[in-house]
């Protein structure tokens, strides 16, 4: 009995969190879609120079996913964010967060397939 109140009253703090960070990202959208793409675009810029080191063990399209697979993924996080910060519930802004997972896992496995296979 005790542990059900405990549940539904964590449930119930747990509800009104998320209903106010989901009114919170509403009213400050623009800013935080803008800020996000912002702050994507130096992280890409920022994997663009940097590097995995497995790089040099491979070459063809293993070398191009290690090189700028990470760099895409975060430019893809750029765009959505910024078609986010111009109109929420941009179906275009879903689609590239998409890809960009896509990217990403595409990245991660390539890199793990490179320095343990």
């Amino acid at each position: 009995m005790i542990r059900s109140l405990v549940s539904v009253h964590a449930t119930g703090l747990l509800l009104i969190y998320n209903q106010h960070m989901k009114r919170y990202f509403e009213k400050h959208h623009r800013f935080l879609g803008f800020t996000g793409s912002l702050a994507a675009l130096v992280v890409a810029v920022i994997y663009f120079k940097v590097i995995p080191e497995e790089v040099s063990a491979v070459s063809g399209f293993q070398e191009m996913i290690l090189r700028y697979g990470h760099s895409l993924c975060w430019l893809l996080i750029a765009g959505a964010s910024f078609r986010w910060a111009i109109k929420r519930g941009d179906k275009w802004s879903e689609i590239l967060a998409y890809v960009a997972l896509a990217t990403y896992i595409i990245f991660i496995v390539t890199l793990l397939i490179t320095k343990f296979i």
